[in-house]
């Protein structure tokens, strides 16, 4: 195969990259190791909008978060994204916090960030009914919000792929190789010969570089952190994002307490807790306990241990430089690095231009497409419709009267709308439709996802997997 621009990588920033590299005539292909988009440390994401007022002014990762917000409005129309305004309180305790407040205040103005101002005890509780009375300000945040992570990434994906951007998933690179005119990359489907790279591959970016005798920054993956999801039962129990800090001085060590757009909570808090490597995703009962302490702290007299119905844990690609990197190499100006720590989601549509911008430098002609088509529709589901246009999505698909998932309310014809659209696993579907994510947690609906992606793909049911590999749904063997 040969292509102009060789995406290497499938999470937030390789995506967004190739939905804006999709408006340009230049061919692009993105590959990614596993066998759908987005299951990284994108996967592992709490996905808030953020106002990037925790960086530092100056930092590349603040201005990518500032322009971000200003495209993001238009993304979510065009994406037709899921979204939620919900606003966010960052919690002080002592006046050593208050401070960080005020610096993270002067940060927001210097940003334009809408709205934002201290607020004291009256006001909290006017806000969060349930914050702890212990907090003595707090810094409020309304422009802050909270995505469907999954339903971004596939937006950016689903976009580029329809303005002609390959996709090649499953694709794990193995060599590159550079040569006179751009790379010849090895990769586990094949050889791909390329004018340009884009180095998005998240935790293995640096890994990705030494394939082409690139060693210009590190990435970390010591440590992780982790989420519990809490059941939409206690969902009245939190109304905003509310953060606390952890350390005063460390403005990005923060725990949390947040809504999620279908009306979940989820809780996160930042801990260096050692990882076992790269591919470790288990829960710790360390970060556990002090994920249900940290929200105890932030909004006390709930019982969220209870009511946890998941727990994940995810690597973050933090680099030796401290800030989002996005630069040509010393060594290849052809070859772009796009190594990102988070917040990638709400910084992703600026990056994408970004990068953009560092390959037209480079010496990559782009013209614009005259066909592009910028718009996207999600998968219409019935949990978001009324009584009357489900009556005419069953008169229109009587699949869509069949209810697969009944903690989430997702039909046969949305699971084959989901398959139709990319999906080939049950975690495929289970990010497309929201189908296994309830309380069950695929305990009842698992074996009739199973069975519709055999009659769909063709394949009988022993060979359906949770996630590719090994993760054999009917006959589970761990990878």
């Amino acid at each position: 195969m040969k292509t102009d621009v060789l995406i290497i990588g499938g999470g937030v920033t390789g995506v967004a990259v190739a939905r804006e590299l999709s408006k340009y005539d230049a061919e692009t292909t993105l590959v990614e190791r596993e066998v759908d988009v987005g299951w990284g440390q994108s996967k592992a994401s709490y996905a808030l909008r953020h106002p990037g007022v925790q960086w530092p002014p100056g930092s590349l990762a603040q201005q990518m978060i500032a322009h971000g917000n200003q495209l993001m409005d238009q993304l979510i129309e065009d994406l037709d994204i899921e979204f939620k305004r919900s606003g966010e309180l960052v919690l002080a305790f002592n006046r050593e916090e208050v401070k960080a407040l005020e610096t993270m205040q002067r940060r927001g103005n210097g940003i334009n960030v809408q709205g934002i101002s201290i607020m004291g005890k009256n006001d909290i509780s006017r806000l969060e009914p349930n914050a702890s009375e212990a907090a003595i300000a707090a810094l409020y945040m309304p422009t802050a919000g909270v995505f469907n992570p999954f339903d971004l990434l596939h937006g950016f994906c689903e976009n580029a792929r329809d303005n002609g951007v390959n996709m090649l998933m499953g694709a794990r690179v193995e060599g590159i190789s550079p040569e006179r005119s751009g790379f010849r990359v090895k990769t586990s489907r094949g050889e791909i010969r390329t004018a340009y790279i884009v180095n998005a591959a998240g935790l293995f970016a640096a890994k990705v570089a030494a394939m082409a005798g690139i060693d210009e920054f590190e990435i970390s993956s010591e440590t992780k952190g982790s989420c519990l999801v809490i059941d939409s039962l206690l969902a009245h129990k939190v109304r905003h994002i509310v953060t606390g800090l952890i350390d005063p001085g460390a403005l990005l060590r923060f725990k949390l307490a947040t809504p999620t757009f279908h009306g979940k909570i989820l809780l996160y808090t930042a801990m260096a807790v050692p990882s076992k490597g790269i591919e470790d995703r288990s829960v710790d009962k360390v970060i556990f306990d002090s994920t249900i302490r940290a929200a105890g702290g932030l909004i006390p007299g709930v019982d969220f241990e209870k009511h946890i119905i998941a727990a994940f844990a995810g690597l973050t690609a933090r680099n030796n430089r401290g800030d989002f990197i996005i630069e040509p190499s010393g060594k290849y100006n052809r070859f772009i690095h796009a190594a990102l720590p988070p917040p990638g989601l709400t910084a992703s549509p600026a990056v994408g231009r970004r990068v953009v911008e560092v390959l037209k430098s480079n010496g990559l002609a782009l013209r614009e497409k005259t066909g592009f088509n910028p718009r996207r529709r999600r998968i219409e589901s019935l949990r978001d419709s009324t009584p009357a246009r489900i009556e005419e999505l069953v008169k229109h698909d009587p699949r869509y009267g069949r209810v697969v998932c009944r903690c989430e309310k997702v039909s046969e014809a949305e699971v084959i709308e989901a398959i139709r659209r990319g999906a080939t696993t049950i975690d495929g579907v289970k990010f497309r439709t929201r189908a296994s994510m309830g309380r069950c947690q695929g305990n009842y609906c698992g074996p009739e996802l199973a069975r519709i992606l055999a009659n769909q793909t063709g394949q009988s049911f022993q060979d359906i997997t949770r996630r590719g590999g090994n993760s054999h749904y009917a006959n589970p063997v761990h990878d």
